[in-house]
């Protein structure tokens, strides 16, 4: 059974994160003071024991130089002896339907182990954020500006221009200090993640409003429902054509299409897509991993 959380199985969900994820206490009290919410958090009891959960975190993100909300998917866990029984697959599946009611087109999550790629694959969800290299500059920020509101602003005007990017409020940003400077402070980089298209239509909306030029059909055919849609991208217009018939000029799964839609690692697709798809250059970082 999938419940949400309240306030007599919120002390649940704690515990479930300490033994899965085994975290210090520092991080998990500052973790439920600033992100968590018992509306957002999925519950699966077996019997009258909380086994599995998972947190649908709402953040943003520059899509297409329109920002939006997505649902960050976070805490996935389930207790050592009750995995292997499809409990976590159908809080994700619950978690998809209830990010399409708030009316969220997209969910994005980040992998804890590389193992973990593959395992969400198997729900929708493609790669389009990649770790790098490259430090983020969050110590020199925290260190020139001693006000925060101040800091916020130097660390938001570096990320608020940059499509493909997820965003962070100035309340995001109080508790990636908290956590940074727990922490001690630690070299931070752009992280890896995945995301799943909860919209279809919506994303598409999007991508032709920014490709005004773009006039091509597109079929999309989703395997976790079983069904297909023939789109129309029409400078800048999107329609469903409803005669079956019509012969697409592409044809896509859905994590295909998420992949071009991000524009990540479009060299390793067939030359066909990248006539309509550019490649761009995704970016996630500071989501208190």
């Amino acid at each position: 059974m999938i419940q949400f959380a309240d306030e007599h199985t919120a002390t649940l969900v704690r515990q479930m994160w300490k033994t899965c994820f085994g975290d210090s206490d520092e991080f998990i009290n500052l973790y439920f003071a600033h992100k968590y919410k018992n509306e957002n958090t999925l519950i699966y009891f077996e019997g009258d024991k909380a086994v599995a959960s998972l947190q649908i975190l709402p953040y943003t993100i520059n899509f297409y130089e329109q920002e939006i909300p997505f649902a960050y998917l976070a805490g996935l866990c389930t207790l050592p002896e009750y995995r292997k029984k499809g409990y976590m697959a159908q809080l994700i599946d619950k978690s998809h339907q209830l990010i399409a009611e708030r009316n969220i087109p997209l969910s994005i999550l980040i992998p804890a182990e590389d193992w973990l790629f593959g395992f969400y694959e198997k729900y929708g969800y493609e790669q389009v954020f990649e770790k790098d290299d490259n430090s983020l500059p969050l110590k020199e920020i925290l260190d020139i500006y001693q006000d925060e509101k101040e800091a916020y602003n130097a660390f938001d005007l570096l990320f608020r221009p940059l499509d493909f990017c997820v965003q962070k409020s100035f309340e995001d940003f109080v508790a990636i200090r908290e956590e940074y400077e727990q922490d001690g402070c630690p070299v931070k980089n752009n992280l890896s993640g995945m995301a799943h298209i909860i919209d279809i239509w919506t994303l598409l909306d999007l991508y032709s409003k920014g490709n005004m030029n773009r006039k091509f059909s597109i079929k999309v055919n989703d395997a976790l429902s079983g069904k297909s849609f023939i789109y129309s991208i029409d400078n800048g217009n999107v329609e469903m054509v409803k005669d079956v018939g019509v012969k697409p000029d592409i044809e896509v799964d859905l994590r295909l299409l998420c992949r071009l839609l991000f524009g990540y690692k479009l060299n390793g697709v067939d030359p066909a897509y990248q006539l309509y798809f550019e490649e761009n250059h995704p970016v996630m970082n500071l989501m208190l991993e």
